[in-house]
């Protein structure tokens, strides 16, 4: 059974309408669909503004779908009462990109890693310090870190300390938000070892948001590529980055640079900019960027085609293979 369960996602915004503008609907997700196993590590990528971080924001209860279902561990979100949704924010918490900007300036680390487990409860001073001084070990920081404040700490430190803050509920899934990309290279690996290690430790279940894919191919057990608000492929990592099917995720993955002089990606692998949301094209919202377009891709959605036990694509080629 799935830890996590998206079905049919939309979340659609309203924008506009003022004396300069028309009034739109930004079409941010659209019908998205996949589901995260306990333990395993699941990767949405793509360019900016195909709607990975709105999904991120509807799992973390920081935004409402518009419709669609968000389950985890098979209750609906939408049907929980206070309890259950306070019991649900224990179990899923959060690392944001930036550590410069997502830990409160003015606060002792002591104090930041504390707030969660106040706010969920009123433990005696004694255990609280004693679980603040846990997590940072986890972490790898020392007790004396609890007494600094985050300006005091290296930007992978920072992270650190995010990480322990979100470990100090005992949660059983962490959303990660780009949670190397604003690091120094040097230290990159570091941060994803540490993950790795805390997760296999505690059996934690990680929903990842990335651009990076040499990132994703390392860490990820399964991806999900979205495009303009639309999941186009998913499957196991290693299946999709060796065999990728969709046109979208072979040019995306042509994109990558190599540390090879002699390789010259393909000139004509992606052209053109990404459309708008409020206003996308009709069929299949790649077809005016992909060098494989057909006449059924400008006016029918293709629907999801199975290409093994797990690996699927929404695409019209692969309807004549």
């Amino acid at each position: 059974m799935s830890l996590l369960e998206i079905r049919d996602l939309k979340k659609h915004f309203r924008v506009g309408g003022g004396l300069l503008s028309t009034a739109g609907t930004v079409k941010a997700v659209n019908g998205v669909s996949f589901a995260v196993g306990e333990g395993e590590t699941f990767a949405l990528v793509g360019e900016s503004g195909c709607g990975k971080t709105t999904i991120a924001k509807m799992v973390l209860m920081l935004e409402r779908p518009t419709s669609g279902a968000i389950l985890f561990d098979g209750e609906d979100l939408a049907s929980m009462g206070s309890a259950g949704v306070k019991a649900y924010r224990r179990q899923v918490q959060t690392v944001f990109q930036d550590p410069y900007a997502s830990l409160n300036p003015r606060l002792r680390v002591r104090t930041i890693i504390a707030e969660p487990i106040l706010a969920h409860g009123r433990p005696e001073r004694a255990t609280l310090r004693k679980r603040v001084e846990e997590v940072l070990d986890v972490v790898g920081l020392p007790k004396t870190a609890a007494d600094l404040f985050p300006h005091e700490f290296s930007g992978g430190q920072r992270q650190r300390v995010a990480i322990a803050r979100a470990l100090a509920l005992n949660p059983r899934c962490i959303v990660l938000d780009e949670p190397i990309s604003a690091l120094d290279v040097s230290i990159r690996a570091q941060i994803l070892n540490l993950l790795a290690d805390i997760q296999e430790r505690f059996r934690l279940t990680y929903l990842i948001i990335a651009h990076d894919l040499a990132l994703v191919e390392h860490f990820s057990t399964r991806v999900g590529v979205m495009y303009l608000g639309n999941m186009v492929e998913a499957g196991p990592t290693s299946e999709v980055f060796a065999h990728p099917r969709h046109p979208y995720t072979q040019a995306l993955l042509a994109s990558v640079p190599r540390p090879d002089p002699d390789h010259r990606p393909p000139a004509d692998a992606i052209r053109g900019e990404i459309a708008s949301a409020m206003a996308p094209p009709s069929g299949c919202k790649f077809h005016p960027r992909c060098p494989h377009a057909m006449p059924v891709c400008n006016t029918e959605f293709p629907g999801w085609r199975n290409l093994g036990a797990t690996h699927a694509a929404a695409c019209h080629l692969l309807e004549l293979t």
